[in-house]
């Protein structure tokens, strides 16, 4: 019996301490010539930074921060639904819901992301004049603002048509048209 536990406690060991010898830093820095462009660079649920010293002082472009949330939340209902497949239906509802506004919401965080990122690296690599990087900043925001507004409006449709009281329709549609009127 002490042997077992002691070569169960070995193997926990073994495997904890190799474990811990083959992590990856958080953060690895890849100078490639001094004075020169460099890399930071993450794992896969970070994003990395592009360095470029110029002028004494530093040029970066940050990449766009990964949308790990998604994915999170996609297995988080796949494993509930193994688990236990009985599970309340106004959970499973809740949780599908959740992921579809988040998907929403990344379709534009993405275009946003990596718009802005692009037109960095257009910027940092002197393809674009600084006045052309400011306008075409501004393009990319109201696109975004404009997307935002369309999806906004769908959204709002579609809540109007699923109440099921039509007084309450009514009144809901009323506050909207409302509003649309005073944002004109």
């Amino acid at each position: 019996m002490k042997t077992r536990i002691s070569l169960c406690i070995a193997a926990i060991a073994a495997v904890a301490l190799s474990g811990c010898a083959s992590l990856t830093p958080p953060a690895r820095t890849h100078e490639l010539t001094p004075g020169k462009p460099y890399v930071i660079d993450y794992d896969a649920s970070r994003r990395g930074a592009y360095v470029l010293p110029a002028d004494g002082s530093l040029k970066v472009c940050a990449e766009p921060a990964p949308d790990v949330a998604l994915e999170s939340i996609t297995k988080i209902i796949a494993e509930l639904k193994l688990a236990d497949p009985n599970v309340d239906a106004s959970t499973q509802i809740e949780l599908q819901t959740k992921v579809v506004e988040l998907a929403g919401r990344t379709q534009l965080v993405l275009v946003l992301r990596e718009s802005l990122y692009r037109l960095c690296e257009q910027g940092i690599n002197g393809s674009l004049s600084q006045e052309q990087v400011s306008t075409l900043y501004t393009k990319v925001l109201d696109t975004i603002v404009m997307l935002a507004q369309s999806d906004l409006a769908k959204e709002q449709k579609e809540i109007i048509q699923n109440l099921r009281d039509p007084e309450l329709r009514r009144i809901f549609q009323g506050i909207l048209d409302q509003g649309v009127l005073e944002s004109k």
